[in-house]
Formats: C-alpha cells, structure tokens, sequence
C-alpha cells in the first residue's frame, strides 16, 4: 500500500498543478480588458482642422470651436482638441479664447481650455476691448461663463489688472477677477479707452 502512494503522489500533484495553471489563466482572461476598448483610453475618432458648432433648442449658435487636431475617446465621451480656438457668441459682444489644448465634454455643455489661453471680448459701443491670459478657463457655454481658479492678467483699454481668479458672465457682460492688483484709466470720451 505504501508503494502505491508514492507512485501515484507525482500523478496527483501534476494534475493538481494542471488544475491550478488552468484556473489561474481562465481568471486572468477573465480580468483582462475587453477586445472592444471599453476599458481603454484609445480615441475611436480623429480629425484633422475639425470645427464644431454648438446652437441652443432655439437653433441660436452658442459657439465655435476649431482645433488643428481632435481626438474623441468613447471610453468618458470627451473630445480632446490641439490648438483650439473658440469664439463664444453671448451677449454683450463675442468672447474669444484660444488655447494649447482643450477638452469637450460628451454632452459638449463644458470646454476646458489649457496651455496659454488668451481670451478677447471685442469692443461696444462705450467700452474698449478686454483681453485676459491665463493658463487654463473653464467654458460653460449653455450657462454663457467661463471660469478659472489661476492667476489672470486682463487689460481693457489701457488699464491692466493682475488677479488670481476670473469669472466671466457673458449674459451680463461683467467679468469679475479676485485678488486683484490694478492700473485703471478713466475712460475717454470717444476714444473707447
């Protein structure tokens, strides 16, 4: 009897190894990701010189969008954009921006731009233009802001502010910068300055 158990423990622990190995790689396919790039971060989509437009339900365009290359990835819905410059069409004038790089959500009610961003809102009646730096902005088309938590510099006219912070409200024309250090000028009457 002793000779058969020690002729058959090889036998066993070969086919309990086997077993082991099998389970192991049914386990690791199992876990593995999946061939259709649900789990990956692979752009299903991408364009050269794309352009975007973005209207509200009353067919009101809301903005434009343009990029020397953009990427869309299915796996967050988000559309990854290079060298985007977007013009904004709110209320009082048209908002500007351009950026390194930008990010549009799936459902496209945020753009994130980053990377030098420069922004200018064109000139009205009474009032000169404003243009800001910034290293990134937040755009909120549907809502018509744009925000940003990073250092500003803005310049209207011939008066500079240097701030951290900027919250811009197309709908009301007003855009507010925190922590704010000023040079203002008065305005000139005609001059737009």
């Amino acid at each position: 009897m002793k000779r058969a158990w020690t002729s058959l423990f090889p036998v066993l622990l070969a086919a309990l190894l086997a077993g082991t190995a099998f389970w192991l790689e049914q386990y690791v396919r199992s876990q593995a990701a999946r061939p259709d790039g649900r789990l990956r971060h692979d752009p299903d989509m991408i364009a050269s010189k794309p352009v975007q437009e973005r209207f509200d339900a009353t067919g009101r365009r809301l903005y434009i969008l343009e990029a020397a290359t953009a990427r869309h990835y299915p796996d967050d819905e988000t559309t990854h954009v290079e060298d985007a410059k977007l013009a904004h069409f709110g209320k009082p004038q048209t908002l500007h921006l351009s950026a390194r790089t930008g990010e549009v959500s799936g459902s496209g009610d945020q753009v994130k731009l980053v990377g030098d961003v420069r922004g200018r809102r064109d000139a009205a009646e009474g009032a000169p233009e404003m243009t800001f730096e910034t290293s990134e902005i937040l755009i909120r088309p549907n809502e018509e802001k744009a925000t940003t938590d990073k250092p500003v510099r803005m310049t209207r006219g011939a008066s500079v502010l240097d701030g951290v912070g900027l919250e811009i409200d197309q709908i009301n024309g007003t855009a507010v910068v925190g922590q704010v250090r000023a040079t203002i000028y008065r305005n000139r009457q005609g001059s737009g300055q």
